[in-house]
């Protein structure tokens, strides 16, 4: 060792601090909470069974999912070839409140759709009683101009103010299609609406200013997995006495209000995916 060099004393390493008393788990484990107890159960064999208590677990499932509870005396068949039974009765209460936490939490958010608006246009015929066609036209769902104070809405307006097309008196028809534009796939289409809108309420449709509008709606088919409640809507804004076609709105609807924009593409993508 050279003159003036310090010794370098070893550190003493601190020795872990006990684990608590087994007593004191017992003691601490009723005031967690859900969370809590779930990471504190997973720490040790020790702790497994101090925090993994039945009786802990049948205290959160009283607070949180009372009507699970009803499940342990429920009594059901699984093979009726050998009348084998089975009960929930089996089941510990740390399962079951986990089983019900997993259904609560597992359905607050869909899927996003598979399909975009990019990839749908909307093909728009309305013809007179007799067939006569009035106004046609196609419009790329992503070009369409969203009415106002709808964003986010599956509720489109197109502005045909440059047609000059005019409804005129009498009964006309509407017939509504959407179509799958993806040039990665093969076109796909669905027919949103085939209805009539009677004439007397296409006679009612000027009002005060010279300008009005009339719509009619329709059920949209059922895909596979229900939505039956679904309704196409189309609006026509008109104006003067010979019914100038302004604006055409187009929507789905569900129980008086529109559906997002991202419900209304998940119903479409069961028919053009």
């Amino acid at each position: 060792m050279r003159d003036g060099e310090a010794t370098a004393m070893p550190t003493a390493r601190r020795a872990p601090p006990p684990p608590p008393p087994w007593e004191l788990l017992h003691l601490v484990a009723p005031f967690l909470d859900a969370a809590s107890l779930a990471a504190a159960y997973c720490v040790s064999t020790s702790w497994n069974a101090a925090f993994g208590a039945d009786y802990l677990w049948a205290r959160l499932c009283v607070q949180h999912y009372p009507a699970a509870l009803g499940l342990l005396r429920l009594r059901h068949l699984t093979d009726t070839d050998d009348q084998r039974q089975c009960s929930f009765s089996s089941l510990s209460h740390r399962r079951l409140f986990a089983l019900f936490r997993s259904a609560s939490t597992g359905c607050r958010a869909l899927p996003a759709p598979r399909l975009a608006l990019a990839d749908v246009a909307f093909a728009v015929d309305i013809s007179a009683a007799g067939g006569e066609s009035i106004l046609s036209f196609a419009v790329a769902a992503d070009k369409t101009a969203q009415v106002k104070n709808a964003a986010g809405l599956f509720l489109f307006g197109v502005d045909l103010s440059d047609r000059n097309a005019a409804i005129g008196p009498g009964e006309w028809r509407v017939r509504w299609t959407a179509v799958r534009t993806s040039i990665r796939e093969a076109p796909a289409a669905v027919l949103m609406m085939d209805a009539k809108v009677p004439a007397a309420r296409a006679a009612g449709a000027i009002g005060f200013g010279g300008r009005g509008e009339a719509g009619v709606s329709a059920r949209l088919p059922v895909p596979g997995c229900g939505g039956g409640r679904l309704e196409a809507e189309v609006v026509v804004e008109l104006a003067g006495e010979e019914k100038l076609v302004e604006k055409v709105r187009l929507g789905v609807m569900c129980e008086c209000r529109y559906v997002s924009a991202d419900e209304g593409l998940r119903y479409l993508q069961h028919f053009l995916l």
